[in-house]
């Protein structure tokens, strides 16, 4: 059975504890479809892993909704995300926040994003093509990081990143234990993590191990 986004709403966010309206609005407002390779349409908004381009999977609906409702993303908040994937959640993030900068590792994947972006007016994406783990260096502070795969352990190169009350979304673990972290700065210097739920996130492609900083 095909399932709608009404559906999906009533039956797989609200259930789960979504109920933020910021988050509800933003997704009501865009079509999964645009995003899902046309084989897959018919699982749109289905709570299942659909398959992407090169061994690249769309994150599922509930995911999605619980990075959005965690951030509590404001229309101030300067964006990045680490993985562009389909482009979903990258268009959410660009109606909720002021500007995102999302950056993947495969060129491929971006200008299939930018291209269905079209299709929403985003005018505050900034697409960038590099490793974050190795040639990527920025001075460039953000309120809001999500990191769309899972790291075995956490990132301080990407802690650093975070403006004070900054906050970031980070599955941390290995296969099949993994915790969604939400990482808040504070201060200065001082960074605090609240483990949210537990979940399974493919883990993000070409980690170099050598940049984490273990806690």
């Amino acid at each position: 059975m095909k399932i709608n986004k009404k559906n999906m709403i009533e039956s797989q966010l609200k259930p789960e504890g979504i109920s933020c309206s910021n988050t509800m609005d933003c997704i009501s407002k865009i079509n999964r479809e645009d995003f899902v390779p046309k084989e897959f349409f018919n699982l749109s908004y289905a709570e299942c892993d659909i398959p992407l381009k090169n061994n690249f999977k769309m994150l599922r609906p509930l995911t999605v909704a619980k990075i959005l409702q965690l951030l509590q993303i404001s229309k101030n908040d300067e964006i990045l995300e680490v993985g562009t994937g389909s482009g979903y959640l990258t268009c959410c993030l660009s109606k909720m926040g002021n500007s995102v900068d999302t950056l993947d590792i495969d060129q491929d994947m971006l200008d299939t994003a930018k291209k269905v972006h079209k299709k929403y007016n985003t005018h505050n994406i900034n697409y960038i093509n590099a490793d974050v783990f190795s040639n990527w260096n920025i001075e460039k502070k953000y309120d809001v990081i999500v990191i769309t795969g899972s790291i075995d352990s956490r990132v301080e190169k990407l802690e650093q990143l975070l403006k004070n009350n900054g906050r970031m979304f980070a599955v941390v673990g290995t296969y099949p234990v993994m915790n969604v972290n939400i990482i808040k700065r504070v201060s200065e210097d001082k960074v605090l993590s609240d483990v949210a739920f537990e979940t399974i996130l493919d883990p993000l492609k070409n980690i170099n191990k050598k940049n984490y900083l273990n806690f």
